[in-house]
């Protein structure tokens, strides 16, 4: 029978567990219950053919490599997770020594996604996530001699809606079903709850998870199995990683000192390429393991020898001693960062320290003398708790979980497969719901993460829900297009995170030109669901025309989002350049067009680019461009001529009219799939054929200007209405002067009307307002 399983995917080091009638920390390939979250690339000779193939290593090895081959190998993939190249964190990586391997915009992407170039290829941190979860999913395989097919899986409570969606998709690409999304610090106090708080105890539990790259805190009400989340806060770019960086600095500042050297990076970066990379990884070993012994001893010593040469070629030994004391003076401003964001968390939600019961130290952090003793001066040594099992924990509590949501599982006392709806076991009477509730995870109450906002016109912003809200939620709230006519609506929505904004995604929606808009302003209402994993759903409709289907997509960063910000910078070109009514209808027309398109660009699932509706949407825009450059205008050419046979048909030939109804039907497709040149051969084509039709057009331009007069003049639009009329009689009737002096008397009456309203600029609205 398929297992469900519970995975810590963590900064530093991931855990899988397991619940069957215990729970179970299931031991990797390499018998270790840590798994390094670190992979690497090598390339390896194919057998049979030449050339090379890419081999992924992930794991011990992978970091064992590291000191070989840096650049192709990364740990904290964690930490690039939904990230965006304008994040100042991922700013400073990209510029930092530390970090070996290159960290771009995805070629296929905007700056809201990454790529990394590891074996000189591009790949997306979830990418890299996923070849993590393969091997905790191979590996637990091995171990359980089943197959693995769900897991629960933990992320950061401060995780935002993009950094949770990049985790569903790495565990899409490693095939596993994703039972929830559950928060570290939860995880970790059900780790805590089950084995200490009794069905009938109630408390209120903080827990302060202080992990490799992330720092998170939870304020949870526990009781009868229940586990109600009062309020979440913490730092995505605090953890062990920036404690490791903060030491590396100290012992390489220390060094430059005793040697004299006065630029220690460029000293590194001047090294041969097999010893830079040797010695990196030396140091973040070497560092990695005097922080751990500090936590027992008072001093330890760091040594890197005989790696290091200056410019005579004399060898420069790394050789620091580094005191607890000393430690905890440099790593003082990471704690103090750690005990506001504490303080701010309790704040939020008006609680004081004394409505807290017990505050739970997790991650492996947490196990520092000085940041354990920071936390018990806050509330008390006899509240504070560390972990039995601090780098454990949070797998723990997601195997619990993990095993509260699937379909069966074994009966604790008998061992019979039951079922979660079961409230006694048919086997041997065993009370299951009992045990549930007093053993197990009855329910869990969520919370929002952020406060998510919504923009409107002029950058005004919109608060839809509040940060702390329990969830599952959803909220509907009434707009107004800014424009009766407006066609394309353009939302962002983005959080609120420490006081910093980051987008959660951007959605387009494009309303059928067919449609025509009711009198007055039009409502929209835009829905945002937020699930319990803190998943953001955005819907929206127009409330005047509920039947009208809105194509929409909420982009992400990724190869969609690159071709809607291209769509946005032609919509505010054309805007700008203030092209006429005409180039705008068409460009309008275009993006309706594009947008449909783009919503086919990404797997929903596992966000890979279909290329071929990539390339044809990318030439959709890139021809739009160059034909609104040129006021170029197909949309506006059909309905002319499609009016001029509807209108005037018994007046053109039908040979004639054949040949029009032909090039309308090919410009129609070469505007939906055809290359620039294709569509203005096309478009040329139906022109010329309308040069051929003479006096219509002179007909054609009488009805413009009559349809003029009724916005503008209605008491001159009569005079063009009845001259048509006149004509039409006088056609029929063979009244050749009739309809020449009718002609030459309108004529110039109607070039005024054409010049002065028909040469009027537009606009292409997309924003909404209150």
């Amino acid at each position: 029978m398929a297992k469900s399983i519970g995975i810590d995917l963590g900064t530093t080091n991931s855990v899988t567990g397991i619940k069957k009638a215990h729970l179970e920390i299931i031991k990797n390939r390499e018998g270790e219950l840590l798994t390094p979250s670190c992979v690497t690339v090598k390339k390896k000779k194919k057998l049979l053919k030449l050339g090379t193939m890419e081999e992924y290593i992930v794991g011990r090895n992978a970091l064992e490599w590291i000191k070989q081959d840096p650049a192709n190998t990364i740990t904290a993939v964690k930490r690039l997770m939904g990230r965006n190249l304008d994040d100042p964190e991922i700013k400073k990586m990209i510029t930092n020594m530390n970090c070996p391997y290159r960290i771009s915009a995805h070629s296929k992407g905007t700056v809201n996604s990454l790529a990394v170039v590891l074996g000189g290829k591009e790949h997306t941190p979830e990418q890299i996530s996923a070849k993590i979860l393969e091997k905790m999913k191979s590996d637990a395989e091995n171990a359980l001699g089943d197959e693995v097919v769900f897991a629960v899986i933990t992320v950061p409570a401060y995780f935002n809606d993009k950094q949770k969606h990049a985790t569903r998709t790495a565990a899409a690409l490693s095939g596993l079903k994703v039972r929830r999304l559950l928060p570290e610090p939860t995880a970790a106090a059900i780790s805590f709850g089950v084995d200490t708080i009794g069905q009938d105890d109630a408390k209120t539990v903080l827990v302060f998870d202080f992990g490799g790259g992330t720092f998170d805190l939870s304020v949870l009400t526990i009781s009868g199995g229940q586990f109600i989340e009062q309020g979440k806060g913490g730092n995505m770019w605090l953890g062990g990683e920036d404690i490791d960086n903060t030491i590396m600095d100290f012992v390489l500042g220390e060094t430059a000192r005793e040697y004299g050297i006065d630029d220690m990076d460029a000293l590194i970066a001047n090294q041969d390429e097999q010893s830079r990379n040797l010695f990196w990884g030396e140091l973040k070993s070497a560092v990695e393991q005097a922080k751990i012994r500090l936590s027992d001893d008072q001093e330890t010593y760091i040594e890197i020898l005989a790696i290091l040469k200056d410019g005579d070629g004399d060898r420069i030994d790394i050789d620091v001693e580094l005191t607890r004391k000393r430690f905890e003076e440099i790593i003082a401003p990471i704690v103090d960062a750690t005990v506001t964001l504490t303080r701010k968390l309790l704040a939020d939600i008006h609680f004081t320290p004394d409505l807290i019961d017990k505050v739970l130290l997790v991650g492996g952090s947490s196990r520092i003398p000085a940041v354990i003793t920071a936390i018990e001066n806050e509330f008390g040594k006899q509240k504070v708790l560390l972990h039995e099992r601090p780098m454990l924990a949070i797998a723990e509590g997601a195997a619990i979980l993990s095993h509260r949501l699937s379909d069966t599982y074994e009966c604790p006392h008998c061992g019979k497969s039951v079922s979660q709806s079961d409230p006694t076991c048919d086997e041997c009477g065993f009370d299951l719901e009992g045990y549930i509730i007093s053993e197990s995870v009855f329910d869990i109450v969520h919370a929002a993460a952020h406060d998510y906002y919504i923009y409107l016109e002029n950058n005004e912003r919109y608060l839809l829900i509040e940060k702390n809200t329990p969830l599952p939620c959803e909220k509907t709230e009434p707009f107004k297009l800014v424009h009766a006519d407006q066609r394309l609506v353009h939302m962002k929505f983005f959080n609120i995170v420490n006081e910093t904004e980051e987008s959660i995604g951007d959605l387009w929606l494009g309303i059928d030109e067919n449609e025509t808009h009711p009198e007055g302003s039009v409502h929209m209402e835009v829905t945002l669901k937020i699930d319990e994993n803190n998943l953001v759903e955005v819907a929206a409709g127009l409330k005047e025309l509920p039947h009208v289907e809105l194509t929409k997509t909420l982009s992400r960063g990724k190869a969609d989002e690159k071709l809607f910000i291209s769509l946005e910078n032609l919509i505010n070109t054309a805007n700008r350049k203030g092209y006429d009514i005409y180039t705008i209808e068409d460009l309008t027309s275009r993006a309706l067009s594009v947008i449909t398109d783009i919503q086919n660009v990404i797997d929903k699932q596992t966000d890979d680019v279909n290329e071929s509706v990539y390339k044809s949407t990318e030439m959709k825009i890139d021809k739009a461009a160059k034909l609104a450059e040129k006021n170029i205008t197909s949309k506006p050419l059909i309905c002319y001529a499609q009016d001029a046979l509807n209108n005037f048909g018994p007046m053109i030939k039908d040979r004639r009219k054949a040949v029009i109804r032909k090039r309308i039907e090919k410009l129609k497709k070469m505007d939906a799939c055809g290359t620039y040149a294709e569509n203005v051969k096309a478009l040329e084509a139906l022109d010329t054929t309308l040069d051929s039709i003479g006096w219509v057009n002179a007909l054609m331009m009488i009805k413009k200007a009559g349809e003029c007069c009724e916005e503008h003049e209605p008491a001159r639009a009569a005079k063009f209405f009845n001259a048509l009329e006149t004509i039409g009689r006088g056609h029929v009737n063979a009244e050749v002067d009739r309809v020449t002096s009718t002609l030459e008397e309108v004529l110039p009456q109607v070039q005024e009307i054409l010049d002065q309203y028909d040469t009027k600029t537009g606009t292409i609205h997309k924003d909404i307002r209150r």
